[in-house]
């Protein structure tokens, strides 16, 4: 078995996008609060430790986790294997507004590319009920999202403002109940299906 923080620790060293142990806590309070769900929907794989990180909840968690690209979906599989967990999470690699399937999900996860929030929630919608929760990580983006001037990067900027107008539509729009938590990791939104 090997160690899930070490694995953490070894991919925020290799720049892999791992989400912030403040929202890794957040989630599995989550989904320990929640104990109605058990079928999970995870919108970027990365190398598996998040989604590791939710089944470790509970052992009645099952989890489908999208992975763009090839190279991390091996290693998650062979990360979320070395972990015990390849009989509850299953990786799946492709672009994820490609991905088609008839499960319907309690939670859906989405961490993958900010610019395509939007059209992942679209895309997923019909893979949900109402009380489905939608959670998104990285809506603060570092704190740029709310104060640009700490960018001069113009790709990071537009991206931010991508994310800004997501979060603003997200927050009105009436097919879902939005709390935002700015404070927590890189700035969760947790969106209930009404």
């Amino acid at each position: 078995m090997s160690s899930l923080k070490q694995l953490e620790a070894d991919a925020r060293q290799d720049d892999i996008p791992v989400m912030k142990d403040g929202g890794i806590a957040f989630l599995k309070e989550l989904l320990v609060s929640h104990a109605e769900i058990q079928k999970i929907l995870e919108v970027g794989t990365a190398v598996g430790c998040s989604s590791m990180e939710m089944a470790s909840v509970r052992d009645d968690i099952v989890i489908d986790t999208l992975e763009l690209d090839p190279e991390r979906a091996l290693q998650a599989r062979q990360n979320i294997e070395a972990c015990g967990y390849s009989d509850r999470i299953f990786v799946h690699q492709g672009d994820a507004a490609e991905y088609i399937t008839m499960a319907c999900y309690d939670l859906i996860f989405i961490d993958a590319a900010k610019s395509q929030y939007h059209r992942y929630t679209e895309h997923f919608l019909e893979n949900s009920h109402v009380g489905t929760l939608f959670v998104y990580d990285n809506l603060a983006f570092h704190g740029i999202v709310d104060d640009p001037s700490l960018s001069h990067n113009r790709s990071t900027l537009q991206m931010t403002r991508k994310i800004k107008s997501f979060r603003d539509q997200l927050l009105n729009d009436g097919r879902f109940k939005t709390v935002f938590h700015e404070e927590i990791g890189d700035g969760i939104a947790v969106a209930i299906r009404l």
